[in-house]
């Protein structure tokens, strides 16, 4: 029996041996295919130059990475700075607009209506009568480079004459304004600027009394309607 069983175990040993080395460098042969086959596809490739590639990160993105909460503050600070800035512009916008209206005001304010000079020779040094929408600019000289110069207000004028001739008239503005002296004369204008002078200043006077508005007036406007209010019947 020993014999018989040695034989079997040695005829089981003779016919596996041979079947284990072709069965083993099959599975070699499969794997190395295998192996080539991974290593040739393009995925692989595309992750091998990708994980080749260097990532260079900046000394400030590496300090804000580890600390967020700089990021979260820097944000917000980027998103309340518009608001702020829209809110000084619109407050610098509030304060420009009365200033603008006021300039506005101020330059219409100066508008001349008119200016008339005294007749050279008859004056050696021409005398100025200016008209504008506040107030009548009287205005004397007696040498060169000296003059003195009289503003009245409209509401302070109380009346107004004029005396005329051929060529040449005068014009006298009685003023409310206690001084020296309540009328000034300026002689030696020419005819058609002593009488025009007087049609306006007298409309005024007429507008002011009666309270009527004309600062919505143009220039042209106004000259049309102080010219009919102050127009004699004569």
């Amino acid at each position: 029996m020993d014999d018989r069983e040695g034989r079997n175990v040695q005829r089981s040993s003779q016919t596996l041996g041979p079947h284990l080395p072709r069965s083993y460098n099959l599975l070699i042969q499969l794997s190395k295919k295998m192996g080539t086959i991974a290593t040739n596809s393009s995925i692989v490739h595309d992750v091998r130059s990708f994980m080749n590639q260097e990532i260079g990160i900046s000394p400030s993105e590496k300090l804000l990475g580890t600390i967020p909460k700089l990021t979260v503050a820097r944000t917000g600070e980027a998103d309340t700075q518009p608001t702020d800035v829209k809110n000084q512009d619109s407050d610098n916008g509030n304060r420009s607009g009365p200033d603008k209206s006021l300039r506005a005001i101020a330059s219409r304010s100066h508008e001349v209506l008119m200016t008339a000079n005294t007749v050279f020779p008859m004056t050696l040094f021409p005398d100025t009568v200016t008209v504008d929408r506040t107030k009548v600019t009287i205005t004397r000289r007696d040498f060169f480079w000296s003059s003195d110069v009289l503003s009245i207000r409209i509401e302070d004028v109380l009346n107004v004459e004029v005396s005329v001739g051929p060529l040449f008239g005068s014009l006298t503005v009685a003023s409310r304004v206690m001084s020296t002296t309540d009328h000034f004369q300026i002689k030696h204008l020419w005819r058609s600027d002593a009488m025009r002078l007087k049609r306006i200043i007298q409309g005024y006077v007429i507008a002011q009394h009666n309270n009527i508005d004309t600062s919505h007036l143009d220039k042209k406007e106004l000259i049309e309607t102080l010219m009919e209010l102050g127009h004699d019947a004569n």
